[in-house]
């Protein structure tokens, strides 16, 4: 296991968004996630966003989901928890695995996921098939970031096809 002062916050935040979500985000979303869930010990709470608040500090909100029409949602009062990347890192070297995975930026190891379970797929090429929401307004929000050539994580998106 590798000592506290070994790790600086710089090496194992790197690649981490100033925004984001806490779902698929690798081993510091799956620590802050942790810590959040710890300190607001109610049952059913989950850590879903988190928001740098300073170089020292991250702001993670949660809140108790249902699940409505097979999608999770958070539709009651959502609460934040301040989480300190002394914490993470140290909830990182706790994990099983702290020496492997969470050396990889979220995106990496995201993307090596995406790499071995698409293989079929050209290298050029990632296709994509979402369940998109029940109301309107949640499938307008989804389409207008999949837009015709609107940016995502770097790539452009080539083509949008609705299916029912």
């Amino acid at each position: 296991m590798t000592e506290l002062h070994e790790v600086s916050g710089s090496d194992a935040l790197d690649g981490l968004l100033p925004v984001g979500m806490l779902t698929q985000g690798g081993a510091v979303a799956t620590a802050m996630a942790a810590i959040a869930r710890r300190r607001r010990a109610q049952p059913g709470w989950e850590a879903f966003h988190y928001e740098k608040i300073s170089d020292s500090e991250f702001e993670v909100t949660g809140g108790v989901a249902s699940v409505t029409g097979g999608v999770k949602k958070w539709a009651g009062p959502h609460d934040a928890v301040i989480v300190s990347v002394t914490e993470i890192l140290r909830e990182i070297q706790a994990m099983p695995d702290a020496g492997s995975a969470s050396a990889a930026p979220p995106a990496t190891q995201i993307g090596a996921v995406v790499a071995s379970n698409c293989a079929q797929v050209p290298a050029k090429y990632l296709q994509l098939r979402l369940r998109l929401p029940e109301d309107e307004a949640g499938r307008r929000q989804v389409l207008q970031a999949f837009r015709l050539e609107a940016s995502f994580f770097g790539a452009t998106v080539q083509s949008c096809a609705l299916q029912d």
